[in-house]
């Protein structure tokens, strides 16, 4: 297999919906079970930086604006997720780490691809 963005490109938009669908759960989680104010605004403000980070990323394929300018709000993203993995995983709330821990994992995915196919 060719490690080109022709082969792998269908790979970009499903880590963007395994994110998506993971930091949703995950805020799902947290506010059916009524958890404390800061691990709702942690993973509240995950989703809304990914949203971010998205929508800044797209806008940057068509040329309308740097392709820098996503990276922020993925770092940030980073940041929240690596937080609420830690938390969770002090209080053993094992569903929550999981769904963090995918999301992560995915993000760290798409930046191994754009790397490789950079490279």
């Amino acid at each position: 297999m060719e490690l080109s963005a022709k082969t792998l490109w269908p790979l970009f938009p499903l880590l963007l919906l395994v994110v998506v669908v993971c930091l949703t759960a995950a805020l799902v989680v947290v506010v059916r079970r009524k958890m404390d104010r800061t691990t709702i605004r942690i993973q509240a403000g995950a989703l809304t930086c990914y949203g971010l980070a998205a929508v800044t990323a797209i806008a940057s394929e068509g040329g309308g604006i740097s392709s820098h300018v996503h990276r922020p709000f993925s770092i940030l993203t980073q940041v929240l997720i690596v937080w609420a993995i830690a938390r969770g995983w002090g209080k053993q709330q094992r569903s929550l780490v999981a769904l963090n821990v995918a999301a992560w994992a995915a993000i760290l995915g798409d930046t191994a691809l754009h790397y490789l196919l950079v490279r």
